[in-house]
């Protein structure tokens, strides 16, 4: 079992369930290694010290992310070419480097909190569109497959993932929001720790030099 210092991580904030599967083999692969990177992350902002790796991770999630967004519009576009689903999917993946534009302006603040505060948007927002996005089309990729329309096909879609599913989907999402939560909470601990630690570092370091002038 990994230490407390280990760089590899010994527990998963984000585990991979197969409801995240859309059963598109590229694109399960895909979600699979930004939660992978996701992860190391986590482990990275609330086990580690070494801020600067964390913030390599993140950098590396970012790029992958856009690595994955255009693969997966790719995949998209040749059924929903031109249409508002094929649209609003692209301005959900817009909204995500937004979102992460405004924390990188935080940081660059000096907004101690930016980064488990990233952390938690990117782990609810890409659980969320997983389950309620990506798997919606995905299905309706398949019924378009067999002949059906896009409309028919998101008629479809909806039947499916409505009622029980809608259900599990919710406390699933609700579980990952708790998850995340938790990870947040210990990583801002973590930072109060370091700020207070800091201070008393000064504090000590103004006390030995006054000492040594008397």
């Amino acid at each position: 079992m990994s230490g407390p210092h280990s760089s590899q991580p010994d527990f998963e904030l984000f585990p991979w369930n197969s409801q995240f599967e859309t059963g598109i083999e590229q694109i399960d692969v895909q979600h699979q290694k930004l939660v992978e990177i996701l992860n190391r992350l986590a482990w990275h902002l609330s086990a580690e010290d070494d801020e600067l790796q964390a913030g390599e991770i993140l950098q590396e999630l970012l790029d992958y992310a856009s690595y994955h967004f255009r693969s997966e519009e790719a995949i998209w576009k040749q059924f929903f070419a031109g249409s508002s689903i094929e649209a609003n999917h692209h301005k959900g993946h817009e909204h995500f480097f937004e979102q992460i534009r405004h924390y990188e302006a935080r940081r660059q603040q000096g907004d101690t909190h930016t980064l488990p505060d990233m952390f938690d948007f990117l782990t609810r927002w890409l659980a969320f569109h997983i389950l309620e996005s990506d798997r919606r089309m995905a299905m309706m990729t398949f019924s378009i497959r067999t002949g059906h329309s896009i409309e028919e096909a998101a008629d479809e879609a909806d039947k499916t993932l409505s009622g029980g599913s809608a259900v599990m989907v919710q406390a699933i999402l609700e579980i990952y929001g708790k998850l995340s939560n938790s990870a947040v909470q210990l990583m801002k601990e973590r930072a109060a720790r370091r700020a207070a630690e800091e201070e008393l570092r000064q504090l000590k370091a103004a006390r030995d030099g006054d000492n040594t002038k008397g």
